[in-house]
C-alpha cells in the first residue's frame, strides 16, 4: 500500500476549513497538523474546527511544535503574504503550496533565502489558487496554439458572493472617499506586488520583452444602499478595478485587470461594461493567430471562491510533492487536473 501523503494546514478559514474536510476524506492523504492565528482555536481538534467528526489532530499556534513535525506539504492559507512564515517551513523540510504567495517572488529582497531554504530542506514552493492563480495558467495554454504572442490582456470580475467580510473590509467596501483616502488604499500595493508576479511571469515562461510595470485603481461607488456581509451606504465604495502591467517602453505586455464588487445591481453598467464578456475569466494573448479563452464557475455561491481555490492546492500537493527542489511554476508540473481525492 502506498504511503499516505502528510499534510499540515496552515491558518484555519474558510477555504482551509473546506480543504480539511477534503483531506480528511481522502485515502492517499492524511492530515498531521493544523496551524491557528486565533487562541480561542489553539488546541481544538482540526475536524471541529472544519465542522466535522474529530481527527485526532490538535490544532497549535506555536510555529516551533508545528515545523517539527513529520511532513510533506503544507496548505499555506495565510489573510496576506508572510514570507517570514513561509522560509522557516521550506527549511524545516516541508514543500508549501500557498494561495496567496510564492508565485513569482524573485524581485523580492527575501529571494536569496527562500532559495536558500528550498536547497536546505529539498523542498519547493508553490503559488496556486483561483484568482489570479487560474488565469494566467490559462494564457499559458491560450498561447499554446500562436506561432508568436505580442501581449496578453487578462480580465477578471468576482462579485461578493466569493468574498469574504475580512476581504470586503481590508479594501474599504463601504468607505467614503474622504475615509479612503486615508487608510485602505493602502492595501491595493499588496494586490500590486502579486500581480506584477504574475504578469512577470506570464513575460518570462513566453519570452517577452519587458522593463517595467505600471498600475492603477478605480473606485465605483454604490448605486444603492447593501447590507450583507457589511454594510456599504449608496454613494460609499461597492466596486474595486485594479490593473497591473508589467510593460516595455511604457507599453503594456502581460496585463490583469481585477474587478471586485459588491454584485451587479449595486454598480452602474458602464462599470462592468469592459470587464469579461462571458464568464469569471478573460484571457486574450494577442499574436499569431489570437487565443481568447473564457472560464466561468458555476455553483451554488457559497462553493465558488472556498471550494474551487481550496480543492485546486489539494489537486497540487502530489506534483508539487514529487517535483524538483526549488520555485515552481505551472510549466514545472503536470497539467493540474481532478485527482481521487474520495474513497
Amino acid at each position: 500500500m502506498t504511503e499516505k501523503l502528510k499534510i499540515i494546514q496552515w491558518y484555519t478559514g474558510e477555504i482551509a476549513r473546506h480543504q480539511i474536510r477534503v483531506i480528511a476524506d481522502c485515502p492517499s492523504m492524511e492530515l498531521v497538523g493544523a496551524y491557528v492565528h486565533h487562541d480561542e482555536k489553539n488546541a481544538l481538534d482540526a475536524g471541529e474546527i472544519a465542522g466535522i467528526e474529530p481527527l485526532g489532530v490538535r490544532a497549535t499556534n506555536d510555529m516551533e511544535q508545528i515545523l517539527a513535525l513529520d511532513a510533506d506539504c503544507v496548505l499555506y492559507n495565510p489573510p496576506t503574504e508572510r514570507y517570514d512564515e513561509i522560509i522557516p517551513i521550506l527549511r524545516s523540510g516541508k514543500n508549501v503550496i500557498s494561495i496567496i504567495a510564492g508565485w513569482n517572488p524573485k524581485k523580492r529582497s527575501c529571494y536569496p533565502e527562500i532559495v536558500r531554504a528550498c536547497e536546505a530542506g529539498q523542498s519547493s514552493l508553490y503559488g496556486t489558487g483561483l484568482n489570479p492563480g487560474l488565469s494566467y495558467e490559462l494564457a499559458l495554454l491560450g498561447s499554446s496554439i500562436c506561432t508568436d504572442v505580442e501581449s496578453i490582456y487578462i480580465k477578471t470580475c468576482e462579485p461578493q458572493a466569493t468574498l469574504s467580510e475580512v476581504f470586503l473590509q481590508m479594501f474599504g467596501f463601504g468607505k467614503t472617499e474622504e475615509e479612503l483616502s486615508s487608510g485602505p488604499r493602502g492595501a491595493y500595493g499588496i494586490f500590486a506586488r502579486s500581480l506584477h508576479e504574475i504578469t512577470d511571469l506570464l513575460c518570462e515562461e513566453l519570452g517577452l520583452a519587458h522593463d517595467g510595470t505600471s498600475f492603477s485603481y478605480e473606485l465605483e461607488p454604490a448605486t444603492r444602499d447593501y447590507e450583507d456581509k457589511i454594510i456599504v451606504r449608496k454613494g460609499t465604495m461597492a466596486g474595486l478595478l485594479l490593473e497591473a502591467s508589467t510593460t516595455q517602453a511604457g507599453v503594456p505586455v502581460a496585463t490583469i485587470e481585477l474587478r471586485f464588487l459588491l454584485g451587479v445591481e449595486y454598480v452602474r453598467e458602464a462599470w462592468l461594461a469592459e470587464g469579461p464578456k462571458l464568464g469569471w475569466i478573460e484571457v486574450d494573448v494577442r499574436g499569431t493567430p489570437g487565443s481568447r479563452l473564457t472560464h466561468e464557475i458555476y455553483a451554488d455561491d457559497h462553493l465558488i471562491g472556498t471550494w474551487s481555490t481550496g480543492t485546486k492546492a489539494i489537486n497540487a500537493i502530489p506534483f508539487v510533492c514529487e517535483a524538483k527542489p526549488g520555485l515552481l511554476s505551472p510549466l514545472d508540473l503536470p497539467l493540474g487536473r481532478m485527482l481521487k481525492l474520495r474513497g
